[in-house]
């Protein structure tokens, strides 16, 4: 099936389409890439949270992110610094530990396309987002109302790798409720969502 706006289908291409678009989050979800990625991250942790316990709490709540973003803020002057090392295990782990949290406090989940083990381009790391089960909350949510799923996607390696040109106050817990939540819309004569 070749993409077309799926504010253009009829029912049955709409369907077809959201099957298709299910299939592909389950994909993301559950993969030997992502499982492998996971789990390595998962096996350094222990070794990675004993090197820093003078740093920590490490114990994926809200509470630990103050110390995780001291600990990259001291370790890198700049961005291009820290995405040099984005995949060795001092950021890697990090950014694990990020995604935790998330998914620990917010119900999101860890995905990543299983192609991009082929093909990355765009050097895509493993993100978290909100299960398929929450895609109909952020129906055409964006400012836009364009995006038919719009769930919003947090990649902890791209949040980690850009804080040390970020400002103290838009750090890792500068709006971190609202980014899970769908957004509002005050348009009066919106055709997607009554207000």
């Amino acid at each position: 099936m070749t993409y077309r706006d799926p504010s253009e289908m009829d029912d049955e291409e709409y369907e077809e389409y959201l099957r298709e678009e299910k299939t592909n989050d389950h994909v993301s979800a559950h993969n030997s890439v992502l499982e492998d990625w996971l789990t390595r991250q998962k096996e350094a942790f222990p070794a990675w949270a004993e090197q820093h316990k003078d740093r920590g709490p490490w114990d994926f709540t809200l509470d630990s992110l103050p110390c995780l973003e001291a600990l990259i803020r001291d370790a890198f002057p700049t961005n291009d610094d820290a995405r040099a090392h984005r995949d060795d295990p001092f950021v890697a782990v990090a950014a694990w530990c990020l995604g935790e949290v998330h998914n620990r406090t917010f119900g999101t989940q860890w995905q990543f396309h299983p192609s991009f083990a082929d093909s990355n381009p765009y050097d895509h790391r493993p993100h978290v987002t909100l299960p398929w089960s929450r895609r109909d909350d952020f129906y055409r949510t964006d400012p836009e109302h364009i995006e038919d799923d719009a769930r919003p996607i947090y990649s902890p390696t791209d949040v980690l790798c850009r804080l040390p040109n970020t400002p103290q106050e838009q750090g890792l817990l500068w709006r971190i409720d609202e980014k899970w939540e769908p957004g509002t819309c005050d348009d009066e004569y919106c055709r997607y969502h009554s207000n």
